[in-house]
């Protein structure tokens, strides 16, 4: 069967569609789907529907924009604009602007927001969730179930998992299968066992402070836009994020920022830096409130030395930072099982957070898999589409940090400059033999 066939069915009856993973990639497609009539059923190995503050300022990008557009029922706003970028100088003046504007929320908005949409959850973001449709699908955010293989047979996708919370083991069968369990997908390991995350040499100290705890000047600096500074081994930027309870009111939201930093793995400063308190050396993330007393008022020694004064009274008022390894992990396609397994989000490809823009990219799939649901284009076009856009963003955000942190001439910018550019040149060169076939 091509891989385009059986989607023609899909008006016929609901698809009984499988998302694995249920943060923002999977609510996003699933919430398109409920809204087409499928019957969803998010496997999610979380043991609670709640989530604490993840501390994640995050922009939409115009494709996230869209989807709120088209699916969001709750209507009331999300996020707040911002006009675009401001370069400080050590001094705090402003250098230069650069008008680009964005909208910026956080993850727990956007997560709790879609919870509202795709299976009315109640919580303080959404307390008056939207009631479903007559033409939605059916919807369950199923907890405490962790994915551990998946099986093609019989047009049918085959979902074995873990039950974390009643114990065992089960399976459940699917038209449709969505992996959207980040980047260290159970699913993509079962399909492309070689794909592996790997460490692009620098991590991110981030860290938040209630709006109203700043001073009145800092305030001013992070009220309309998103600000950032460079220095040696590094930069940071710095922008307004809602409050913890999702408030968009000026002085009821965080300022959020992300410290960039040259740290080789081989270095003892990273294994320092990533061991916590109680003596664990973690891989990926040093969670809030595990960051050792002495490693903490290093960086601060550090921070009075090289930060300008905006940023570095918000490094001061820091109570629980954390640390992220930035990394790179890419799947080599998006489509298996005759396009039954799609991967999404992060279980495809691991986007640096220089751009802003995984949850742009997770809207990007999720709004093209919506015109394969409605004869648009097929399968085969929507993982073309899927991963030109991968490798373009991926491309552009490895192109804006190394541009922030080594400057036009450094080797790894310029480089990253040609590869973007034939990226651009290739990816349109395909579009149009794409088009001369499809006329032949």
């Amino acid at each position: 069967m091509p891989p385009s066939a059986w989607w023609a069915m899909s008006d016929e009856k609901p698809l009984k569609v499988i998302i694995i993973g249920g943060s923002l990639a999977g609510l996003m497609h699933g919430v398109m789907l409920k809204r087409h009539g499928h019957n969803v059923r998010i496997l999610d190995r979380s043991l609670t529907s709640a989530r604490t503050d993840q501390a994640a300022g995050m922009g939409t990008g115009p494709q996230g924009r869209e989807f709120f557009e088209q699916h969001d029922l709750f209507g009331e706003p999300y996020s707040f604009a911002c006009p675009g970028f401001q370069f400080l100088d050590k001094d705090a003046n402003i250098k230069r602007t650069l008008n680009l504007p964005l909208n910026l929320t956080s993850w727990n908005v956007l997560y709790y927001r879609l919870r509202a949409n795709f299976d009315a959850y109640e919580s303080e973001f959404c307390p008056n969730p939207p009631s479903a449709s007559e033409t939605d699908g059916s919807t369950v955010y199923d907890l405490g179930k962790r994915a551990t293989n998946v099986v093609y047979a019989d047009n049918l996708v085959t979902v074995e998992f873990e039950d974390l919370i009643g114990g065992g083991e089960g399976s459940v069968h699917a038209d449709l299968v969505i992996a959207a369990d980040g980047s260290n997908s159970s699913v993509r390991n079962c399909l492309l066992p070689s794909t592996q995350r790997t460490y692009s040499g620098y991590v991110a100290w981030r860290g938040t402070v209630p709006e109203s705890e700043a001073s009145q000047e800092t305030r001013q600096f992070f009220d309309k836009r998103f600000n950032a500074f460079t220095m040696k081994r590094g930069y940071i930027v710095g922008y307004a994020m809602p409050g913890p309870d999702g408030s968009l009111n000026s002085g009821d939201r965080l300022l959020n920022y992300v410290w960039y930093f040259n740290c080789p793995s081989s270095s003892s400063d990273f294994k320092e830096n990533m061991t916590d308190i109680d003596g664990r050396t973690h891989r990926n993330t040093l969670p809030a409130g595990k960051m050792r007393p002495d490693i903490w008022s290093k960086h601060k020694a550090h921070a009075a030395q090289v930060l300008t004064a905006p940023f570095l009274e918000l490094v001061n008022k820091t109570s629980e930072p954390f640390i992220s390894t930035v990394n790179d992990c890419t799947a080599t396609q998006a489509s298996f099982f005759d396009g039954r397994l799609l991967l999404v989000g992060e279980a495809l490809t691991l986007l640096r957070p220089h751009t802003g823009m995984s949850f742009n990219h997770a809207a990007v799939s999720c709004l093209l898999l919506k015109k394969v649901l409605t004869g648009e284009i097929d399968m085969v076009q929507w993982e073309r589409e899927v991963l030109q856009y991968r490798e373009r963003t991926m491309l552009l955000a490895i192109v804006v940090g190394s541009y922030f942190q080594f400057g036009i001439f450094g080797p790894s910018f310029l480089l990253g400059v040609i590869k973007l550019g034939f990226a651009i040149f290739r990816q349109q060169m395909e579009k149009l033999s794409w088009r001369l076939q499809s006329r032949l």
